[in-house]
Order: structure tokens, then sequence, then C-alpha cells
């Protein structure tokens, strides 16, 4: 592999001009750059590249070293999977995965149509923008040969006359866009509006800096400025649960809750400005639910049992604060998954079993998971129960229900097994069925 001076001077000396331009947004103005056809292998994948910041903690933690695309041909191939792949795992001294449709059309339209605009290159090759063009081409020198594929189109962006700060606001624009927000995993968009709001100054405690960021984003990221302001909300409670589970950063184990701190996020935008006295509470349910992986139908059902049924939601909140009773994240951790997730589907897209698809969360060791899950459901299908008002529709599914757990209930009290927590709910539904039978007309 070639070293960083090797590849500038490969560049500097086989690069051939063309005779066409690329227009480009530099601090607020149009700039035409020169169209330059650079060898291939002359180029390296960017690994700081923005688009799989998540991806790359975690395919770190796998291989149990910092990739180095650079100097290592097994990790370049590691992140060519991250660029075109996904349900990302480890195989041996490598990450691989599936290869995604939006890879197999992106090969199709190249091999069809060739380059359509020039990528973004530093003089010494490392590609800044176009990192996943680069890799469709190395894996199809591969795959098909390297005939017609040892030469790409390349802006070099000079350090003299671009500096990171100038080309940092560069990428975000440019990657910030619909193709990106559809094409890679949603925590990596995130972050990448996590970085570009933090190059704002945005005040993270201060409801108006957000609004006022968010609006100096929407334009660039093609998304309404409440869709923006909802989204920094996710990334600010995304950091706090993190933060309170004493792992600051490690973004790579919540790669599956996008909805989930999306919904916190709109949740406690409200409690902010209404209830700030309840935020500490509503925030604790609000964890618990993903800590106990709960999905994110279940955060919208505790928001309206906040709103609706003040009683209903402080009685679970005890119940959390009783099972979560020595539980601390001292002695907790957020477990990376074994494999990724695949991408988030695009927004838009009829989405009706969206529940049913999700993947679980995070796993969280020594936390009480099944007890605060118990708790969470239980709370969240009383308080469904309570807005009905068919009471025959009630009364049908408590016996159905009774009718599912009768032959288990009759095994475990003949046989003396039965869990005391069990023996007390049994006792409460008998009680309750014994106050209204004196109450019953006589059976016709």
């Amino acid at each position: 592999m070639k070293t960083a001076e090797e590849r500038k001077q490969l560049i500097a000396e086989r690069g051939k001009d063309t005779d066409r331009t690329e227009r480009l947004w530099v601090r607020n103005e149009w700039v035409n750059f020169k169209v330059i056809n650079v060898p291939v292998d002359a180029l390296v994948l960017n690994v700081d590249n923005r688009r799989f910041r998540a991806e790359r903690m975690w395919a770190e933690e796998q291989l149990g070293h910092p990739l180095d695309p650079e100097n290592n041909p097994d990790d370049e191939r590691s992140v060519e999977s991250l660029l075109l792949d996904s349900s990302l795992r480890l195989d041996g001294p490598r990450i691989t995965g599936s290869a995604t449709d939006d890879y197999e059309a992106l090969k199709k339209d190249w091999l069809l149509r060739q380059q359509e605009t020039a990528i973004w290159i530093r003089a010494e090759g490392t590609v800044r923008n176009g990192n996943r063009r680069l890799a469709m081409v190395k894996r199809v020198q591969r795959e098909l040969g390297d005939t017609g594929q040892q030469w790409i189109d390349a802006v070099i962006l000079d350090d003299n006359e671009i500096d990171e700060a100038t080309l940092l606001e560069m990428e975000q624009r440019e990657q910030l866009t619909a193709n990106f927000k559809v094409r890679y995993n949603d925590i990596d968009y995130l972050l990448a509006l996590r970085e570009a709001a933090g190059v704002r100054d945005i005040e993270w405690h201060e409801r108006e800096s957000i609004e006022e960021v968010a609006g100096e984003l929407q334009t660039m990221v093609e998304k309404s400025k409440g869709e923006v302001t909802r989204d920094l909300y996710a990334i600010k409670y995304m950091d706090i649960f993190l933060d309170d589970q004493d792992q600051v950063g490690a973004y790579h184990r919540l790669l599956r809750t996008l909805e989930r701190f999306r919904d916190i996020g709109r949740m406690m935008m409200q409690v902010e400005s209404d209830y700030p006295d309840d935020a500490d509470q509503v925030l604790q349910v609000l964890f618990a639910a993903v800590r106990s992986n709960r999905p994110h139908g279940d955060i919208r059902a505790i928001r309206r049992m906040f709103r609706n049924d003040r009683d209903r939601f402080d009685q679970l909140s005890d119940q959390i604060g009783d099972a979560e009773e020595g539980y601390g994240t001292g002695t907790s951790q957020l477990e990376s998954p074994t494999e990724t997730p695949p991408p988030a589907r695009d927004e838009d897209e009829d989405d009706e079993d969206e529940d049913e698809d999700e993947l679980p969360g995070p796993e969280v060791t020594n936390y009480p998971r099944s007890e605060v899950s118990t708790a969470i459901q239980v709370a969240i299908d009383g308080y469904a129960s309570s807005r009905q008002e068919d009471v025959l529709q009630i009364l049908k599914e408590v016996t159905n229900r009774f009718e599912v757990l009768e032959e288990r209930l009759m095994g475990a009290l003949r046989s003396g097994e039965i869990d005391a927590p069990v023996l007390e709910e049994l006792r409460k539904a008998l009680g309750w069925a014994e106050r209204y039978r004196a109450e019953l007309p006589p059976a016709e």
C-alpha cells in the first residue's frame, strides 16, 4: 500500500486535466474547481467519514483495533463494507455484510453511465466526498476486473485554499441531504446534524438556541424547522442517556434507537416547557422504556398516559423506581449488537407495520429489564382499557385472557409450584369477581 507522499506524487505526476469544472458552494459563494482525472490506486478511503461514524465505533470494538485503511488491506475492505453493506458482522480479521440494494443500484448506474459528478479529495489522495463511489469502484475492480475502472474524476481541495473548518461546512451541506437520509443509518445522520449544530454554537439547554439553530439548518437538511428541532432534541437526550450510563459518546450502542429518542425528544420538548417540575420523573420513565427494550410505540403511549391519566403515570413511575432500586449505571453497561441493523427505510415509505419490524434496542446489563418491561406493558394496557367505553368488549378481553391462562394456572396450583406474585395477582382477580357475584341478577 502507498504512503501519503507516494499517493500525492502519483496524483501530481499522472493526474490528467479534463475540460470540465465542478461548481461547489464555498464560504457562501459558488466557486469553480478544475476536474482532474486521477488513478484509483492513488486514492484512500477516509476512515473519518462522518457518514458511518457510529458503525466505525462498533467495527473497531468488534475488531479490537482502530481502522487503518491506509496501511491495512483488511481494514480497507472493512471500510468498504461500512459504506456499501448492511447487517454488518465480524468475519475473521474483517467486517463484512450483505450488499444493499443501494449499492447494486449505484453499481448498475455507474457501469451504464459512468461518473456523473467529481469526487472531492485532498492532495495526498484522501477522499472527502465520494467515499461510497470509490468503495464501489474498488469492489467492482475485484469482481469484474479493472478495465475501464482505473481512473476517476476528482476535485482536489488544497489544504492552503480550503481549510478543515471550511471543508467541514461543505461536507455537511453535501451530506445532510435527502439522499444521505435515505441511504445512511439513523445515528450517523443525527451525529452529522449534531456536528453541524455544534459549529453554530448551539446551547443544548436553551430551547431558543435549539430552535434558532434548527432554523439555520432546515434548508441544509431539506426538512422543516419542526423536524430539525425534533431531531436536535433526540440528539440532546441521546447524549443525556449515554451520560447517565457513564458511556459518553458511545453512539454505536444506540444504533437501533432513532425513533425511540425522537419520541423522547418530542415528549421532553413539551415537558420542559409546560411541566418543568416533572421533567426528572418523566425522563426516568422514558429512559426505563429504552433500557427495558420497549418499542417506540410504547413511548408514544406513555406520552398519552402522562397527558391524560397522571395517577396511572405516577403509579408506573413508582413501580419503575421500586424495580430500579439498587440499580446503578456504574455497574451496568450498554452492550453493542453483534450485528448492525439494516438501513432504515425512507421516512416517506408506507410503514404500517413499523412496530412489528422494529429491531431490539440496546442491551443493558444488570438492569431489571423483565420487571420494568412488565410494569410498562401492564400500565399501557390498563390505560388503553380505561379509554374504552364498550363494557362488553372489555369483559370479553378479560375472559379471553383467563381462558388462555386456565391450563397453566390449574397446573401450577395443583402442583403447588406457583410464584408468590402470580398467586397474589390471582387472589386480586378472584376478589374482584366475588365483589360482583352478589350483585348479579339471577341467570335466566
